[in-house]
């Protein structure tokens, strides 16, 4: 039986149009195909567990090769900008492969597909009066350059449907010499998936026995693997088996997918929405393809990005989106990244203010910690002798429950937590008064140093950028001068300096010097307004780099 949960899926990413002709092509009887069996590959284990939607539990990782490990997403369709429901997806895609490669040092080989030639793309050119390509090749370059900007790491192989013709058509042509696949009167081709017994197998639906003719169809749910050529002006392809025409959609993946990787598959990435029919069908053709009950060993779908309040995921053919760029000029990537790392990935993700600025006083509390705890090691706050034992004790459960997080389905939202738990106990550990110690206190600054640098590589296995001020100042405002060019953090450091000495003589005699104060306080307020917060301490001040929205909400 269908589970509420893929109800609601169905319901809220299709049309209830489409809705219905799935009822009439799949059922909820009792008739379903036989239980679905995950089949655990031989190989080695890894203590990760990953969610199986087919078994609706959680099941080992097994590496069938640990030297190397195959990855496939599917690629965008470029007839269009890109809007934050595919960010959603990139995102979340790269922390689990930053998480695989930096974290577990897996191996991962990655492979994306880009649809550069589809009806939609055919349509838009039409009705824009351009050319096809030229316009996919447009919309590429600017996928491209969004996922740059969102910190997304580039695929190590990224191919054109266009470019794979010849592997697409030998991968129909062996469909239809074994009988699965079958040849129309136009010369369309369609797979037939009556002759396989396990389709439906990804969403747990069972087959319908009431099949119903479509056009040239033996059964409606048997769909398009090759496209014949209806106008004079669509882009198309020789096919042996007559005539010309254009691949279908699912035949791509599965066409570029075992090109690169073969018979079998490791991971296989993409949105919710696309499990089925996309993914469905993919595993179907390559089933039968390469003669196995299971070509992806661990299917990895993220939730889908919405606006709070609308019931349906943000899609373009309904008009609610909002592009990356547009998104870009009110937060940073590693905003909304953050936003992403506090969503488990499966999990469907509210896009709201609210969420936006969870995210951006989240990943402030990490820039202020790193701050903090560098004002501390260099003796710009009073320095306290600590318990050595509580302090060791607190580390290595935040080692062990940040691991465990992560093993379990990269449970980044947890993970985070135990990161924010830590740095809340050192904070207090170095901001407020000494407690009793059960063992000799110490100093401690070797195991504080060690939690932030812990704390630090755990952002940066997740794809945030910029924790310390050198960093990111360094790359964001570089100034040119005669002699070269001026490091920005310096010259910060050199004005909080004089400001430092300022405030000092202003606060030494008997009496404050209230204008002196004031003055250096427009400082502060006038650096803030660049990104600068500065951050006073007893022995001197400190500073972190801050979003110019950020310092705007706390002067609010």
């Amino acid at each position: 039986m269908l589970s509420h949960y893929s109800k609601e899926v169905l319901l809220r990413h299709w049309s209830w149009r489409n809705f219905q002709s799935c009822r009439r092509n799949f059922s909820e009887s009792p008739t379903e195909p036989p239980p679905y069996h995950w089949h655990k590959p031989m190989g080695q284990h890894t203590d990760i567990r990953i969610y199986n939607n087919g078994m609706r539990r959680k099941v080992p990782l097994i590496l069938r090769n640990p030297n190397m490990v195959t990855w496939y997403t599917c690629g965008p369709t470029v007839y269009d900008s890109a809007h934050l429901g595919h960010a959603s997806t990139y995102v979340k895609v790269d922390i689990i492969q930053r998480i695989l490669r930096n974290y577990f040092n897996i191996n991962l080989v990655t492979a994306m597909n880009i649809t550069d030639v589809d009806d939609k793309i055919i349509r838009k050119a039409r009705d824009s009066g351009c050319d096809w390509l030229g316009m996919a090749r447009t919309y590429e370059a600017e996928f491209k350059q969004d996922m740059l900007r969102l910190n997304v790491q580039p695929p190590d192989i990224r191919t054109h449907v266009t470019s794979n013709m010849p592997a697409i058509v030998q991968f129909i042509e062996e469909l239809i010499n074994d009988s699965h696949a079958y040849v129309t009167e136009d010369n369309s081709v369609y797979f037939d998936v009556s002759k396989y017994p396990h389709y439906g197998k990804l969403q747990r639906l069972g087959m319908s026995t009431e099949e119903k003719s479509d056009l040239f169809k033996q059964n409606s749910a048997d769909f398009a693997l090759w496209k014949a050529k209806k106008e004079a002006d669509e882009p198309s392809w020789a096919a042996p088996w007559g005539g010309e025409g254009r691949p279908g959609w699912h035949i791509e993946c599965s066409a570029i997918a075992g090109f690169f990787f073969g018979h079998k598959l490791d991971f296989h990435a993409g949105g919710l929405d696309l499990r089925f029919p996309h993914h469905e069908n993919e595993e179907a053709q390559c089933c039968v393809r390469y003669q196995t009950d299971q070509w992806v060993n661990y299917w990895m779908h993220t939730g889908q990005l919405y606006i709070a309040g609308d019931e349906q995921k943000m899609s373009k053919s309904l008009g609610n989106t909002i592009s990356i760029s547009e998104m870009l000029q009110s937060y940073t990537s590693d905003e909304f990244r953050m936003a992403c790392l506090l969503s488990n990935y499966r999990n469907a993700m509210p896009y709201s203010e609210q969420l936006m600025l969870t995210a951006r006083q989240t990943l402030q509390r990490f820039k202020n910690f790193q701050a903090d705890l560098s004002a501390y090691t260099q003796f710009l706050k009073p320095i306290r002798k600590l318990d050595e034992g509580a302090l060791k004790a607190q580390i290595a459960h935040m080692v062990t429950e940040f691991d465990s997080s992560l093993r379990d389905d990269f449970d980044t939202a947890r993970g985070v937590s135990v990161l924010i738990d830590q740095m809340t106990s050192i904070s207090r550990c170095i901001n407020e008064q000494q407690v009793d110690a059960e063992e000799e206190p110490a100093y401690c600054l070797d195991l504080l140093t060690a939690a932030g640098n812990y704390i630090n590589r755990a952002m940066l296995t997740f794809g945030i950028t910029k924790l310390t001020e050198t960093e990111s100042l360094s790359q964001e405002i570089p100034l040119p001068t005669a002699g070269g060019a001026v490091d920005p953090a310096l010259l910060i450091a050199d004005i909080l300096a004089i400001r430092g000495k300022l405030r000092r003589e202003a606060i030494s005699g008997q009496q404050k010097n209230i204008p002196l104060l004031a003055a250096c306080d427009e400082l502060r307020n006038l650096l803030e307004q660049h990104g600068i917060q500065i951050r006073d301490h007893k022995e001197g001040s400190s500073w972190v780099y801050a979003s110019r929205a950020a310092a705007s909400e706390r002067k609010q």
